[in-house]
């Protein structure tokens, strides 16, 4: 079947997220889902490389719980096998979101020591280099976008449709093009991602996958939120999920693209 490794991908917790926080195309994966297109083989190891599944455990769904596994890794497999499937989803969500962090975490450090080394490399040379025309540092342009004067809550709601919006200057980025509005962080139930106090920049839509972060209005309360099945998950393990329950009325308002570069 076409969606087979789109299948097994979601039995090891790789969602549309994670996918494309990891550099894969969300269009390809929409595609594959709905049977569109398929994944060629040089996209399959590519998978495989990137997330360590066994080709064989991508194409045929075999089991992964083989050799390749750690003592420590089939002891949280058994432990996770006897748990109901409210308790599975819970820890596969809250295991996503800290894989995402650590990602992320990585991804900076790598960041950070490729910066020192090319420090250090041009420290090393006697002339300067003079960057091209063409690789000219971009002068910054007046950018303005719309911020709600009332935060986004990542611990308790706030009445986010009853405030009103001001003009704020913000470096134009292509995040920032694509933002419709900004709004004010209140709260710690999202870091290490968005902190209190950061403003943060959204994309209108009626609709986030499950994994996205995304604006939410529940009862009429603001919250700033990672979409999960049944709940609005709190990236810091500290602060409790948002339950969502049958009687509540939920409103996406939009998708956060990440934070606003504010101009000083």
């Amino acid at each position: 079947m076409p969606n087979i490794i789109i299948e097994n991908l979601l039995k090891a917790h790789i969602t549309r997220a994670i996918m494309v926080k990891n550099g894969f195309s969300a269009q390809k994966y929409d595609d594959v889902c709905r049977e569109r297109s398929n994944y060629k083989i040089d996209e399959i190891v590519k998978i495989s490389e990137k997330f360590q599944l066994s080709l064989d455990y991508l194409i045929k769904g075999s089991d992964p719980n083989d050799a390749s596994l750690t003592s420590e890794e089939k002891k949280l497999l058994e432990i996770f096998k006897k748990l109901d499937n409210s308790d599975k989803t819970r820890i596969s969500e809250r295991a996503e979101t800290l894989a995402e962090l650590a990602a992320e975490r990585a991804a900076q450090e790598a960041e950070k020591i490729s910066k020192e080394k090319k420090k250090a490399s041009g420290n090393s040379k006697l002339s300067v280099a003079v960057p091209a025309a063409d690789e000219a540092p971009e002068q910054d342009e007046e950018f303005y976008i719309d911020l709600c004067n009332l935060p986004v809550s990542a611990g308790t709601g706030v009445y986010l449709d009853e405030g009103y919006t001001e003009p704020l200057q913000i470096r134009r980025t292509a995040i920032a093009e694509r933002a419709n509005y900004a709004v004010r962080v209140s709260g710690n139930s999202m870091e290490t991602k968005f902190y209190d106090g950061d403003i943060v920049l959204v994309e209108t839509c009626p609709y986030v996958e499950v994994g996205e972060i995304g604006i939410f209005i529940v009862n009429d309360e603001g919250f700033i939120k990672k979409r999960g099945e049944d709940r609005l998950i709190s990236l810091n393990p500290k602060c409790d999920d948002v339950i969502i329950h049958e009687y509540d009325t939920v409103y996406c308002r939009g998708r956060v693209l990440g934070k606003a570069e504010i101009v000083e």
